[in-house]
């Protein structure tokens, strides 16, 4: 499968698993070889590829295209970041589990010296939660995001193609994840996969409040 650009990195036109609140509180073993896809830049041109599992800084960027499309829109600063560091540092020490696991969409961008190293940057991730529920069987989606100079590419479908590959052959039963409405890529993609709206509430979020639009998945629905 070929791999693009945003969903949920919020922003009309992107991709974000979450509200504040839930991306706040809210590798085991590879699936497959990295997924490759040409962009369609100028010459060199970079291509990206959904690669499973930790990468070096992924943590970092993953807090950075959050504060890139949050604080503008909603002015989620200091709080938003100091919680989602914490709650997504948990899950990181966690991917040992083979219930956890994140993707990134990494782009890696050829030098003018055809020896040298192609130049990498992670332009977007999504995390699968296996345990935050506390129920067996029940996984989250979390932190669903594309960074806005790589949307519309297709990465943001094929982050969410890999992730809803690996919840499906980890046998959950159950898939969650919270988002906003003004989201509208992000939840045609969500929907296309099989999940369903299961609810609306408010959530005061880090100082200006949204209300946080639930989706849930399961297997059964897609008989």
């Amino acid at each position: 499968m070929a791999a693009s650009t945003p969903v949920l990195s919020p922003a009309p036109d992107t991709v974000t698993d979450a509200t504040p609140g839930r991306i706040a509180e809210e590798s085991a073993a590879p699936l497959e070889a990295p997924r490759s896809v040409e962009t369609a830049a100028a010459s060199p041109r970079p291509t990206v590829s959904i690669v499973p599992g930790y990468r070096p800084g992924i943590l970092a960027r993953t807090l950075q295209m959050h504060l890139d499309y949050y604080y503008p829109t909603e002015r989620w600063g200091r709080e938003f970041e100091a919680v989602l560091s914490t709650t997504l540092g948990d899950l990181l020490a966690r991917l040992d589990k083979p219930v956890n696991q994140v993707w990134s969409a990494v782009m890696a961008t050829p030098g003018l010296d055809p020896e040298a190293s192609p130049a990498e940057r992670i332009v977007g991730v999504v995390y699968v939660d296996g345990e935050c529920s506390g129920k067996e069987g029940v996984a989250r989606l979390r932190c669903f995001i594309v960074d806005g100079q790589a949307r519309g590419l297709g990465i943001g479908k094929e982050l969410l193609s890999a992730a809803m590959e690996f919840v499906r052959l980890s046998g959950f039963r159950e898939c969650q994840l919270t988002t906003m409405r003004k989201l509208t890529a992000a939840r045609r993609l969500y929907e296309r996969e099989g999940f369903k709206e299961a609810g609306e509430t408010w959530f005061e979020g880090f100082g200006k409040g949204v209300m946080e639009l639930k989706y849930v998945w399961h297997p059964s629905d897609e008989v």
